[in-house]
């Protein structure tokens, strides 16, 4: 693949010695060279001659020493490292330009692409050129055996973005991984036989939880976790809340949830940092939630002029998906609950099977929790309403039974 360049650099000629002289041009360096930064290379000739005749020679060679430079493709001598600089100095530009839109994803690529370059089975200096699908699917198959589906999977993510730019700025001639699929694992026997009614609480359990937490006293985390259960947020979006984002119609309180709990990531900022993210998970996410009394107590209790309406205790910074998930898994025993059934996702489950002990539409329910397709949801809505159906069912049994006339 040849790189086109818009500037041609003069000849230059120096002597070496009696009777030989270095005709010398500059050109643009197609492997360090990017868009927004030139960098300089030399080519050289030696001739025993400085007349007209020799510099028309010289411009000759000198040309076609720089056109088989040129012309050489960059997958042929560029290194891993070497497209992780110019990856990650892109990267970097992108989230000045964009502070917000990107910026949790680019920092998760980065930190997965510098533990790939890091690993004892990676030369970092390796030619790009060598590297397949065979290679790949070694690589991922053997991490697979330590590490789940989900995280693997952001690990090819984050290595096919860093090729694919690699390919749009002409440093590759293709992507190693654009025809490689992570094998798919087999769901283990005992998720397949995971209960539905694992995936919510019963009231009691709730409860039970809540107490827990009070006993330790974090009634930071009982007022937070009231308001998911209360509204059906996920975490983000409820520790992105601000007090602006509360509005008051008509004598209702309505939450506007759009955007997301980012937590900052560079070198520089203080541990704990977070900010928000504009623009929810989805474009069905982006919505208008009605509060009930009791959470409007909550945000009242709440509404401190904080930077975020909900943050700990303990650090006043907000309150994110990570320590809710670390707390409820060490409470969990104490309240009698399996760990491994507790995420911050089940009270958004939960308020989903509330929704439908009331009979509530399912088409509400998805648009109130900011989902236009969730197989979650729906299972959760069909198994609340046949239970619903099938007491029912036996009421009417247990009904007839005594009604019947002998």
């Amino acid at each position: 693949m040849k790189i086109e360049y818009q500037k041609e650099y003069a000849v230059t000629m120096r002597t070496i010695s009696k009777g030989k002289y270095q005709f010398r041009q500059k050109y643009p360096d197609p492997l360090l060279s990017t868009p927004n930064k030139i960098v300089l290379k030399v080519a050289t000739v030696v001739l025993t001659k400085k007349t007209s005749q020799a510099w028309q020679q010289a411009r000759t060679i000198l040309k076609n020493k720089i056109d088989a430079k040129m012309s050489v493709s960059r997958i042929s001598s560029i290194t891993l490292e070497q497209l992780k600089e110019h990856y990650f100095e892109y990267l970097d530009k992108q989230d000045k330009i964009n502070k917000d839109s990107k910026y949790q994803s680019h920092y998760i690529y980065k930190s997965h692409i510098n533990i790939f370059l890091k690993e004892k089975d990676v030369d970092p200096s390796t030619v790009i050129e060598n590297l397949n699908t065979p290679y790949f699917k070694r690589y991922f198959d053997k991490m697979l055996e330590t590490k789940s589906w989900s995280y693997t999977n952001v690990r090819r993510a984050a290595l096919w973005n860093m090729f694919d730019f690699g390919l749009g700025y002409g440093y590759l001639n293709f992507n190693p991984l654009q025809n490689f699929r992570l094998r798919k694992l087999e769901t283990p026997q005992s998720e397949l036989d995971l209960n539905i009614e694992d995936k919510y609480l019963t009231d009691d359990e709730y409860h039970r939880l809540l107490a827990e937490f009070r006993k330790r006293g974090r009634n930071d985390y009982v007022d937070f976790i009231q308001f998911l259960y209360f509204m059906g947020l996920r975490v983000g979006e409820g520790g992105s809340l601000r007090t602006k984002d509360i509005v008051k119609v008509n004598g209702k309180y309505y939450a506007n949830i759009n955007g997301t709990l980012m937590k900052k990531h560079k070198s520089n900022s203080k541990r704990g940092q977070f900010k928000k993210k504009p623009g929810a998970k989805s474009d069905s996410s982006n919505r208008q939630v009605y509060l009930p009394p009791e959470a409007v107590e909550i945000y009242k209790r709440h509404d401190l002029g904080r930077k975020f309406l909900f943050v700990k205790k303990t650090t006043k910074n907000a309150i994110e998906a990570n320590s809710v998930n670390k707390y409820l898994k060490r409470i969990a025993p104490y309240a009698g609950i399996d760990p491994d059934k507790l995420t911050s996702h089940i009270f958004r489950h939960t308020h989903v099977s509330k929704l439908a002990e009331q009979g509530v539409p399912l088409e509400m329910i998805k648009k109130r929790v900011g989902h236009s397709d969730s197989k979650i949801t729906e299972e959760i809505y069909y198994h609340i309403t046949g239970k619903a159906r099938t007491d029912f069912e036996h009421q009417i049994d247990a009904f007839s039974k005594k009604s019947k006339f002998e």
